[in-house]
């Protein structure tokens, strides 16, 4: 039997969207169900699929949801979220003129004892000002639907803001945390959500380390990682504003991949074709493409998993459809 792990990267509310139709096409067109991955890795709008997706949510449920049409009862976590998740304002700049710090002891000597694993991005998250929007009040009200035990095989990734480190919840080793401000911690956006504190630590959106993290699993027993990326683009080619920020992220991705087949696992990425990056726009967090963004994402990947060559290196989760979804621990 096949096993699968499946990564969720960072995207915003419209990211959360994009991983609605990549997975909902995987359900329908290969009888797959992405709750059976033995492990699944969550960065940012990645973090709650993810949870949402152990929490016994299916794949049609999270592309219903992103199209607001009506849920089965597995989708019950998803109107739970709807119901006491957090109210989500505009963006101000006004907030990011003050407030920024000079950089921290811990940050000086990450980088003096490992300066080929200097971030800048992950370092400049480190100095920007708190957030203005706490979500740590809908995180803790969610708890109730959350459950009392961390679901297995589910990795949640956030980054330390004294230092950038990339500190990856449910991991064996990693800090304990709750499941809600795991999450919450994994989205903390810098600049726009305030940091989530665990354990007497601040954390930061996993997205400031890596948009996918797929590198994290290098070193597990998997014959197969999917990787969906909402915020690179397929084959780094992309024209507009945003375009040299998805080639980066596109050739940030190529080497997370390369780390995975040297380790002899097999990997397919799914990234936003021109037409997808359309319906998605240029605000990861607008609330209202939703809909046009899963459904774009779902048509793109039902066409890329066809592709003989693609098809191939999927043919094995043929095999994991009788699986149940992981249990938790």
């Amino acid at each position: 039997m096949t096993r699968v792990g499946l990564v969720l990267g960072a995207g915003g509310i419209v990211g959360q969207a994009y991983h609605a139709g990549v997975l909902a096409a995987l359900e329908a067109e290969l009888g797959w169900d992405p709750r059976t991955a033995d492990l699944i890795v969550g960065s940012s709008a990645g973090s709650l699929t993810g949870a949402a997706l152990r929490l016994g949510v299916p794949a049609h449920d999270l592309a219903a949801s992103a199209k607001g049409e009506p849920l089965s009862d597995e989708g019950s976590f998803l109107a739970a979220f709807n119901r006491e998740g957090p109210h989500l304002p505009p963006f101000d700049p006004r907030h990011a003129l003050r407030g920024w710090r000079l950089p921290s002891l811990g940050l000086l000597a990450r980088t003096a004892r490992r300066p080929w694993a200097f971030r800048p991005g992950a370092a400049a998250a480190t100095l920007m000002p708190p957030g203005f929007v706490d979500i740590t009040g809908p995180a803790d009200a969610l708890a109730p639907y959350l459950g009392v035990h961390w679901p297995a095989g589910l990795w949640l990734c956030a980054a330390r803001r004294d230092d950038g480190a990339r500190v990856t919840f449910g991991r064996p080793g990693a800090p304990a945390a709750s499941l809600g401000r795991a999450v919450a911690a994994s989205c903390a956006i810098p600049g726009y959500f305030a940091p989530i504190e665990i354990g007497g630590v601040e954390y930061l959106d996993g997205g400031v380390h890596s948009p996918t993290n797929a590198d994290v699993l290098r070193h597990e027993p998997l014959d197969l990682v999917i990787v969906s990326s909402s915020m690179s683009a397929a084959h780094g080619r992309t024209r507009g504003p945003d375009a040299g920020i998805r080639w980066a992220l596109h050739r940030r991705l190529d080497q997370e991949v390369r780390q995975l087949r040297r380790a002899g696992i097999e990997v397919v990425r799914i990234e936003p074709d021109g037409d997808t990056r359309a319906a998605m726009g240029m605000n990861a967090m607008a609330t209202d493409r939703s809909g046009a963004a899963a459904q774009a994402a779902w048509d793109a990947t039902a066409a890329y998993i066809g592709q003989t060559r693609v098809a191939a290196r999927l043919a094995g989760l043929a095999g994991n459809a009788p699986r149940q979804p992981a249990p938790t621990a």
